[in-house]
């Protein structure tokens, strides 16, 4: 395997279970998570090391099973001869109870390492016995236990939009889903995945990976559950504080905005060398000279500049969020900040849209016309085709010199590089108004997956913290359900068991739910925070996504 840095390394035990190869791939293809390899573990860090088990072993007798010396028996310590009842004498003088606790747990330790953003980081918790290690092999299971999925994505045989946060978190499987799931994009995840996993020698050869790399076989349903919906709850070692005795404050506001080193980058789909992604560098002949075609279905179609288009409209600045599409449970597609921009209502005014004209689609010089928004949509929510950003002029990694942004809808929608603005005539049925709002069903259960959303946002998940930061843990994060406003944050350090409730009255949809958490730990260990999120639907009903955002983090 190679690691980010392209060293190679080895952290994943090679003590898997190789009759799962012949058992589940005949029946099942295998899923989502390990085709390239583990993180670098960091400087000391310990990974289970199995090489003494493999040895005694090869050394123990090669005798057949069933004449009472099998191999097996040699491996444990226990006599090899006679009936086994007949030597329980033995028994004290080599099964030491705590010593082999105590070895196993050393040898089955979790793995370590520090991420791209300098965050040491454990993404499985210690317990006593190293069950966590021994017996679900959980540091060689998920998405992120061999690759990050921007590795991943850059890695695939053929071109895919790349997305890489700005807050220091890590990208999960919940990011493709959105797009893949209700076969949005035409590409089911599970195909591509399973596809890509079984012909990769990475995963398969030197991973000797399996169906159990990426799926939990449920006892309860025989369903091929992913392992990252639900590993922290089968983890071992996960300190539970009840909400009666949970010392933490939480406060929240709707006007935090996103630093300039935290936004979330998206590639466009021109080729690599036309982009623009060094934001040190703003070759302002570009925003001087940018054209934009204003055409289609209405009765002034025009040709202008942006400085034309900004002294014959003006500008106007608003705080706006942008929660991308694809804005999976937990993750970090999203920021918010002051945007200043032409007003598409003055354009609209302008351009006189022809009797029956319903939508305008905002082009990319890209050719990206994946936008088709309602005209009525885009007046009731204030879109802006925007040249500046905090006061600046746009960034290349932004979309400069020009981006289309709108209240209550989906950042899929937030077309960069505009090079026209097309008046379109659909049939009602034609408009889907479900993209706008980031909401797609999960194929499994019919259910919009994640609707409305939570995260975490100042630290990775199996964040390790010392010193001042494990006394008072300080969490930031947000809630959103894009075009619906937050009704109340329920946060669970118990797996679920009691909440802690923060409503949020009067709450806005134009903008984030922005929280902080101040937590003082118990003890040493490690801390499972659930979210569980409310909004109210355009009915007036109270939605819950159907998952709760999971963040696991250790203090010591």
């Amino acid at each position: 395997m190679k690691d980010n840095a392209g060293e190679r390394t080895s952290v994943h035990a090679p003590h898997r279970v190789k009759a799962l190869v012949v058992l589940v791939t005949v029946a099942v293809v295998m899923a989502f998570a390990a085709w390239g390899c583990s993180p670098k573990a960091s400087d000391g860090a310990t990974s289970a090391d199995t090489s003494t088990k493999t040895e005694s072993a090869d050394k123990a007798t090669g005798a057949k099973a069933g004449d009472g010396t099998d191999e097996l028996s040699a491996f444990s310590g226990f006599p090899t001869e006679g009936r086994f009842v007949d030597n329980v004498a033995a028994l004290p003088g080599f099964y030491k109870n705590a010593e082999k606790n105590e070895a196993n747990a050393k040898a089955e330790t979790p793995r370590r390492y520090t991420d791209r953003n300098g965050n040491l980081v454990q993404p499985v918790p210690t317990d006593e016995l190293g069950w966590n290690n021994t017996y679900l092999d959980a540091d060689n299971r998920g998405c992120t236990s061999c690759h990050t999925l921007e590795n991943a994505l850059m890695s695939l045989p053929t071109y895919h939009r790349l997305i890489f946060f700005g807050y220091p978190t890590e990208q999960s499987y919940q990011n493709c889903i959105a797009c893949h799931s209700d076969s949005y994009s035409g590409h089911k995840l599970a195909d591509a995945i399973h596809t890509l996993h079984m012909n990769s020698t990475m995963f398969v050869n030197d991973d000797e990976g399996t169906c159990q790399s990426c799926h939990y076989i449920n006892p309860d349903t025989g369903v091929f559950d992913r392992w990252d919906e639900v590993k922290y709850n089968l983890y071992k070692g996960i300190t539970d504080v009840p909400s009666d005795e949970l010392k933490a404050s939480i406060t929240y506001d709707q006007t935090t905005l996103t630093p300039a080193e935290n936004r979330i980058f998206k590639t466009v789909k021109d080729e690599p060398s036309e982009w623009l992604t060094d934001d040190t560098k703003v070759d302002t002949s570009i925003y001087e000279n940018w054209v934009i075609s204003i055409d289609g279905d209405c009765e002034n179609p025009v040709e202008m500049t942006l400085p034309e288009l900004e002294q014959q409209f003006g500008t106007v600045k608003q705080i706006m969020k942008m929660d991308c599409t694809i804005n999976g449970v937990g993750q970090a597609t999203i920021m918010q900040n002051e945007v200043e921009g032409i007003p598409f209502k003055a354009i609209i005014d302008y351009a006189k849209p022809k009797a029956g004209a319903n939508v305008v689609s905002p082009i990319g010089s890209d050719g990206y016309d994946y936008a088709q928004m309602g005209i009525d949509w885009l007046l009731e929510n204030d879109a802006l085709i925007v040249t500046k950003m905090d006061g600046e002029l746009l960034a290349p990694s932004q979309g400069y010199p020009c981006m289309i942004w709108v209240y209550k809808t989906s950042g899929g929608n937030f077309t960069k590089r505009i090079s026209n603005l097309t008046f379109m005539t659909l049939p009602e049925d034609k408009i889907d108004a479900q993209l706008y709002v980031g909401q797609f069903t999960d194929d499994r259960t019919g259910e919009i997956y994640s609707k409305p959303n939570s995260g975490i946002l100042n630290y990775p998940t199996g964040i390790v913290l010392s010193d001042e930061e494990a006394k008072t843990v300080h969490l930031e994060g947000y809630a959103d359900a894009w075009d619906e406003p937050i009704k109340k944050m329920e946060f669970s350090f118990d797996h679920g068991a009691t909440w802690t409730v923060v409503d949020t009255p009067d709450n806005n949809a134009d903008f984030w739910t922005y929280w902080r958490m101040d937590f003082t730990p118990p003890a040493p260990g490690a801390y499972l925070l659930d979210i569980r999120t409310t909004s109210v639907t355009p009915e007036g009903a109270d939605r819950v996504c159907q998952y709760d955002t999971q963040f696991m983090f250790t203090v010591e």
